[in-house]
């Protein structure tokens, strides 16, 4: 019994410490700018008007430009918490042959609302945000018709990358989930003059 009661503080004792630890070395590495959250002072208004401006960039874009595809409009949103809400309404362009929405599309509003919230929720408009990987899961399929919210979290934003997940309801059923790695990049050195993004 007393061998148990050891082993149990011993156990409570590490839990202790582990966390401890990793406090400081989180703290060490903000000061550092290892880990880089939101902008100081950073405000809502000013997270609000970034997501604005991006979405109104996006709007310009060319007639057969591919961001026509997954039009969006913001919902709402949580500096402190790091997500942002979207929604999407599906239409007769998002549909495959059999007449849901093509997995393709569903992976595209998911990437551009990820990419769209870490910027916003950062307030990087002096850099470029661009995938690095992804996966995801369609749990169920999407119909012509359907309005649906898109929900990302600012999951870790470090000095040269991001990670971020997106969660897509149909009301409360959850119909499709993501994840990404982001890369962030000076956007002077990789936008060319031409791109749509100079806001």
């Amino acid at each position: 019994m007393l061998s148990a009661l050891i082993f149990l503080f011993q156990i409570f004792v590490t839990k202790i410490i582990i966390s401890y630890t990793m406090s400081i070395h989180e703290s060490y590495f903000i000061k550092k700018g290892i880990l880089h959250m939101t902008k100081t002072n950073y405000s809502d208004k000013d997270c609000r008007e970034t997501a604005e401006r991006l979405l109104s960039a996006a709007s310009r874009a060319p007639k057969d430009s591919c961001l026509h595809l997954f039009d969006k409009t913001l919902l709402d949103f949580s500096i402190p918490e790091q997500w942002m809400d979207f929604q999407f309404v599906v239409g007769e362009n998002h549909l495959n042959v059999i007449g849901t929405v093509h997995g393709g599309v569903m992976a595209g509003i998911a990437d551009e609302c990820m990419g769209f919230g870490a910027a916003s929720l950062l307030g990087l408009e002096d850099e470029v945000i661009t995938t690095s990987d992804m996966q995801f899961n369609c749990m169920k399929a999407i119909y012509l018709g359907d309005v649906l919210r898109v929900h990302i979290i600012l999951r870790h934003a470090g000095k040269r990358s991001l990670i971020t997940t997106a969660e897509i309801y149909r009301g409360e059923d959850l119909v499709f989930m993501a994840t990404e790695n982001l890369f962030r990049l000076p956007k002077g050195k990789v936008t060319p003059d031409s791109a749509i993004y100079h806001i």
